[in-house]
């Protein structure tokens, strides 16, 4: 008789990671389930093939508690997936400014080259 394949769960997708990772805010977590949930963010973020799957990642976050370090590879991954176009180089942008000065010159690097595309 066959021994039947053990049958493995599909991972978690990126939307459901992010819905997990924003809902820590709610519960005391620690630091650790913090950290945790971002290397699986990461992981799953590599494994995504379809801009609308970061999207609706993306689009959980309202209110505003995706850290940069999530947010900026996402956006990235992004990019990588739909083209560099000039209005998702300008959100791309537009999001980096709302973390604050330290961004500045970054979001102004994508903001120029949505400018660049735009008079292309």
């Amino acid at each position: 008789m066959a021994k039947a394949k053990a049958h493995r769960p599909a991972p978690p997708t990126l939307p459901e990671i992010t819905y997990h990772y924003l809902g820590l805010f709610q519960q005391r977590a620690r630091q650790a389930d913090f950290d945790r949930a971002e290397q699986q963010f990461q992981a799953s973020l590599g494994r995504v093939q379809s801009p609308e799957e970061i999207r609706a990642a993306l689009a959980l976050d309202t209110t505003r508690r995706l850290p940069v370090q999530l947010k900026s590879p996402a956006y990235e991954r992004l990019l990588s997936l739909s083209g560099r176009t000039p209005r998702l180089l300008r959100e791309y942008a537009q999001e980096m400014y709302d973390y604050g000065p330290e961004w500045k010159p970054y979001a102004d690097k994508l903001w120029d080259e949505a400018k660049t595309l735009e008079s292309a």
